[in-house]
Order: C-alpha cells, then sequence, then structure tokens
C-alpha cells in the first residue's frame, strides 16, 4: 500500500467515510471536518464545494506553509455549486473533479495531484542541494582569493570582490614571486556563475605557474597559449590586467590583455590613462601582448576595476574622474577599495560582478600593514 496521505474534508460524514473506505485500499486515508485536521501532514487534500467555503483561509495558510512545494487540493463540486461563492478557490485549488464521483476519474485525478507533489518535492531537495553545493563552490572561491596584503615596503595593496551570483567570473590574485616583486592580477571571465567560476581557478593557476619565471606579457602569451583549448571547449574568453611590481625601484611593468579598466591617480590628483594592450585572452589565436612600464612616486594610486563596478553605478560613473573624486579622503588603499564598493553592496542584485583592486604608493611609514582581505558581500 502506499503511505501518502489523503485528507478528506467533506461535510457529510457518510460520503467522507465512503470515499475513505475506498481510497484506503492504496492510500493512507484520514478524515477531517475542521480546521484543526489541516494541522497534521497529508499529501493530498479532497475538499467538497461547503467544506472549501468555510475553511479556504485556512487550506490557504495551510498550503503557504509547504514553502516550495506543492500540497495539491482537489475540490469535489456538484453543478450547482458553480459560480456561488467559488470565484476565490483558484488560488487554493488545483484540481476538480464533478459529483457524483466516478472512481475512475477520482484514481486518475488523484495519481496525477500525488505525482505533481512527488516531483514538486524532489525538484526542491535538488534545489536545496544545488544551493548548498553552490555555497560551499562560494567558500572554496572565496578561499583562493589571496586572505592578506604581502609586506611591501612603501606600498599598500587591496581589492575585493562582489559576484552576482554565489559565484562569479571575476577574480584577482597576487604572489610574491621573490623578495620585493610582487606579481598581480585582475579578471573578469566573459560570463557569470559556475561556468565562469571554474574558468576562473584554472586562469589563475595557470598565471601563477607562468608567472614566476617571466614577465607580464610574456606571461600572458604563454598563459593564452596553455588555455586555447579551454577557451575553445567553453567558448568563452578572459579580459586581464596582469602587473609586475619591482618594489625597490617603485616601478611597475604591465600587460593588459583586453581589459583597459584601468588608471593611475598621481599624488596630486592627475590622472593618467595606461598604454592600450592586447585582446582578450581567448579571443584570438597568436596573440602578443605589449609590455609596459610606469614609475610610480609617493601618494600614487594604481585603480584597476571590473566593468561590474562602472555598471553599478550611473553613467558618468565610469569615468576616471569621477571614480577618483571618490578616493579623496581616504587614508589607505583598505579604505579605498571599501569606499568604491559601498554603493554595489547596498544593491539588491547585482547585473555583473564588481572588483576593485587598488596599489598605493606611499611614503615607507605611512605604508598600511595591516591585512587587506576580500571585503565580504
Amino acid at each position: 500500500m502506499n503511505h501518502e496521505r489523503i485528507l478528506l474534508l467533506f461535510e457529510h460524514r457518510e460520503n467522507r467515510h465512503l470515499l475513505a473506505t475506498w481510497l484506503a485500499a492504496s492510500y493512507v486515508a484520514v478524515e477531517g471536518d475542521s480546521a484543526e485536521a489541516l494541522n497534521q501532514p497529508f499529501d493530498l487534500c479532497i475538499v467538497d464545494g461547503v467544506m472549501l467555503g468555510r475553511l479556504l483561509d485556512a487550506i490557504r495558510a495551510r498550503k503557504q506553509s509547504e514553502h516550495e512545494v506543492l500540497l495539491p487540493v482537489l475540490l469535489a463540486f456538484s453543478r450547482h455549486e458553480v459560480g456561488s461563492g467559488l470565484r476565490r478557490i483558484w488560488e487554493v485549488v488545483d484540481e476538480f473533479i464533478s459529483v457524483p464521483i466516478e472512481k475512475s476519474e477520482l484514481a486518475a485525478r488523484v495519481e496525477m495531484l500525488l505525482r505533481a507533489r512527488r516531483f514538486s518535492r524532489q525538484n526542491f531537495e535538488l534545489r536545496r542541494a544545488l544551493e548548498t553545493e553552490l555555497a560551499h563552490a562560494a567558500q572554496v572561491q572565496a578561499a583562493l582569493l589571496p586572505q592578506g596584503s604581502p609586506s611591501l615596503e612603501g606600498f599598500e595593496l587591496a581589492a575585493g570582490c562582489l559576484p552576482a551570483r554565489e559565484v562569479g567570473g571575476d577574480f584577482y590574485d597576487w604572489e610574491e614571486i621573490s623578495p620585493g616583486i610582487l606579481s598581480f592580477t585582475l579578471g573578469d571571465v566573459c560570463g557569470k556563475g559556475m561556468s565562469a567560476a571554474l574558468l576562473t581557478a584554472t586562469i589563475r593557476a595557470t598565471l601563477r605557474a607562468v608567472s614566476r619565471q617571466n614577465g607580464p606579457a610574456e606571461a600572458l602569451r604563454l598563459a593564452h597559449h596553455a588555455l586555447a583549448d579551454d577557451f575553445e571547449r567553453s567558448g568563452r574568453f578572459v579580459t586581464l590586467f596582469h602587473g609586475r611590481l619591482e618594489v625597490a625601484k617603485r616601478q611597475l611593468l604591465y600587460a593588459d590583455a583586453g581589459h583597459g579598466l584601468v588608471f593611475l591617480r598621481r599624488a596630486e590628483g592627475r590622472i593618467e590613462a595606461l598604454q592600450p594592450g592586447g585582446m582578450p585572452l581567448g579571443a584570438f589565436a597568436d596573440q602578443e601582448y605589449p609590455e609596459n612600464t610606469l614609475d610610480l612616486r609617493s601618494g600614487d594610486t594604481l585603480l584597476i576595476f571590473s566593468d561590474g563596478l562602472t555598471e553599478s553605478h550611473q553613467d558618468e560613473i565610469a569615468q576616471p574622474s569621477v571614480l577618483a573624486e571618490r578616493l579623496d579622503q581616504t587614508r589607505s588603499a583598505t579604505e579605498m577599495v571599501e569606499r568604491l564598493l559601498e554603493i554595489p553592496r547596498r544593491m539588491a542584485t547585482l547585473a555583473d560582478d564588481v572588483t576593485v583592486m587598488v596599489l598605493r604608493c606611499c611614503d615607507d611609514h605611512l605604508a598600511d600593514r595591516r591585512t587587506a582581505s576580500s571585503p565580504s558581500p
């Protein structure tokens, strides 16, 4: 016998009992004649027109208590009840059957509604499992981001990432490849969600491997070659800003793979655009990436960001001068990142991932040695 429970809410006790006896051969049939009966567990409610009119609000509340799982209601009605006080039932009734009830028709309706509930419960459980997996994936992705800034004599480095979904296609990374030499990256994979997140992990690992012995331009070329098959199979590409900071020289070598969302604010407030780079990794085969040099002075700030930052603001905020103004009155790279993420963090939903990285050149005695971990969403 099936263990699914069917609640029968009929005004006439004899009709209710006859129906329960017939259903008991295949299901667990329980009878009720008041709102209290709705408190027990059941998988399907069969109700007549009189009881529905009397318990409409209670039945609606019981259905809502199941949240995202369907709790079906089958209404047994007579011809004369049509249109008489039943116009509000559509929000609680899932199927109808006319009385006198034909057993074959009832059997078909009952099985159809119970099957719908089973599918609904399965979908809910799968969705809950997926949400759990996505939450775990988000923890893993967050753990792959740098958890603290390296101690750099005369420099501060900070970054933050707000994914539009549980996981995202933006990432940043840095690694001190030798004393006084820092390699860092900000990337934006085309797309959002799990597929983009999986590719970010591969790109990050590849760049780390090739950056230890190569300059930024050669590292991008080698990464492009190593990841060519992955880009082709996934149909995606990634924009990247990749730099190597020589701390003692206060000099930055960099290469840009189709990213372009970067500028330098000099200590006196002047905005400088950086030299253009090549195409995104994965866009075309056999790409070459020019390498450029930037000399940094005390008070200079390099800002790198993803397009999600501009999309989360008004159109005019996309201008470097407007973004630079938001950095006024900030005292550290960490505070600059927090200031730029204020608006997107307040938004209920983000259209795209938002990532910001700030490299600040400062006097040695003013360098912020505090850990600058990724700001939480």
